[in-house]
């Protein structure tokens, strides 16, 4: 499942998820962020002002962005529905 999160600042952040619990994260500057949350629920991602939380529950992960005190909440299912 593929999450594609635009902002007006930064542009495009592309947060993946692996069946293996790998989020990669991808910025449109080029930066990308590989975290690993395998038995760690919670992480938390920051760039540039930009906070990431992604929360695994089993097969159903769970995005949280907050940006400029706007939180988007995306809930990806194992079918690749946003």
């Amino acid at each position: 499942p593929v999450a594609v999160v635009s902002f007006t600042s930064i542009g495009v952040a592309v947060v993946s998820f692996t069946s293996i619990g790998v989020a990669v994260v991808s910025f449109s500057d080029g930066s990308v962020t590989v975290v690993s949350f395998s038995g760690v629920p919670v992480i938390t991602v920051s760039f540039s002002g930009i906070l990431v939380v992604a929360v695994s529950f089993s097969d159903v992960p769970l995005v949280v962005v907050s940006f400029a005190g706007v939180v988007v909440a995306v809930v990806l299912f194992s079918d690749g529905s946003v």
